[in-house]
């Protein structure tokens, strides 16, 4: 039985293009909503501060968003 990886991995590929829309908006104090729009597929994504910071800690601030996104 023939394995073919999938398209993303097919060692074949020379040249690949990744094209994702992104954008935010100021909801309540620090609250913010991004949409990430990564082929067919929209993800929202929720933001806020610490209340040291004037937000309500509803969600991870983005510098959490950021060092995770280094993890991976």
């Amino acid at each position: 039985m023939e394995h073919n990886p999938p398209p993303g991995l097919d060692p074949n590929v020379t040249r690949r293009e990744v094209v994702i829309e992104a954008d935010a908006e100021a909801l309540e104090k620090m609250r913010k909503e991004g949409h990430a729009k990564v082929r067919d597929n929209v993800y929202t994504i929720y933001c806020d501060e610490g209340a040291n910071l004037g937000g309500d800690a509803s969600a991870p601030p983005p510098l959490a968003y950021f060092c995770t996104s280094l993890a991976f």
